[in-house]
């Protein structure tokens, strides 16, 4: 077996006959949408068997060390990690990492109670079905920009396939303050993506597109929805929980680099 180093960023291991086992790699993003108080987040993720696992997470996470010295702004090292595999978590605990994070799916039952909340001041809903081309572009834009992604067109036109599909966006006269795009599958309502305008953040505008979604999924007769939250988002649980959702499932683990 050998460990090759596809570039700065990429390792791949190979075994003797040079068939490929195992690759890891580490990205750089700036989340400041996201993570305000610690905008550059360095993930680490391998796809590994036992032969090379070890092999792959040290070169990794070496390489995870020498970005995080290189920044100049707050940045943490996270690892992506099924709950499931536990050879890898205990790899990445000797290492100095601790599973401080992860991705929640997150339940709560569908009624058709009124919505209680109160949309800031001439604020409006607006739903759709991203049939304009243009309004496509302009969405795909915002959550590049939000989740630093790299999404086309073709990704966006996908979600929108999905049953029952809506973007449900809050707009003021003059600007798009939020929005929410959900589905459903089965029986099951999903917030897929929400996200609100920066000048627009801690005035409410999340918590009703989540009520709206709500009330949309009623009119389908679907008993319950979901939202897959990541845990250490600033505001992210907090919202979650006060929207009456409860915690389901831990879907992922994102150990941290304990510097």
């Amino acid at each position: 077996m050998k460990i090759r180093r596809v570039n700065e960023d990429k390792y791949i291991a190979l075994d003797d006959e040079g068939r490929e086992i195992g690759r890891s790699a580490v990205k750089l993003k700036r989340l400041d949408r996201i993570f305000p108080d610690c905008p550059g987040q360095i993930s680490v993720l391998v796809r590994a068997n036992d032969e090379c696992r070890d092999l792959l997470y040290g070169a990794a996470v070496t390489r995870a060390r020498l970005l995080l010295k290189s920044q100049s702004e707050r940045t943490r090292v996270y690892a992506k990690v099924s709950p499931e595999d536990k050879p890898a978590l205990e790899v990445l605990s000797c290492l100095g990492f601790a599973p401080q994070d992860g991705i929640m799916r997150m339940t709560r039952q569908v009624t058709d109670e009124k919505i209680s909340l109160t949309a800031p001041d001439n604020c409006t809903i607006v739903r759709d079905t991203l049939e304009d081309d243009g309004e496509k572009i302009r969405c795909l834009r915002r959550y590049n920009e939000c989740f630093a992604a790299e999404k086309d067109v073709s990704w966006l036109e996908e979600l929108a396939s999905f049953d029952n599909f809506r973007r449900i966006l809050m707009v003021s006269p003059d600007d798009m303050c939020g929005e929410v795009m959900v589905w459903t599958s089965g029986d099951t309502g999903i917030i897929g993506i929400i996200q609100t305008a920066r000048r627009w953040r801690r005035q409410g505008v999340a918590a009703y597109l989540m009520e709206d979604a709500r009330k949309y999924f009623a009119s389908l007769g679907i008993p319950r929805e979901s939202m897959d939250v990541w845990i250490k988002a600033p505001g992210n649980m907090p919202l979650a929980l006060k929207a009456g959702f409860v915690k389901r499932e831990m879907l992922a683990v994102y150990p941290v680099l304990n510097k």
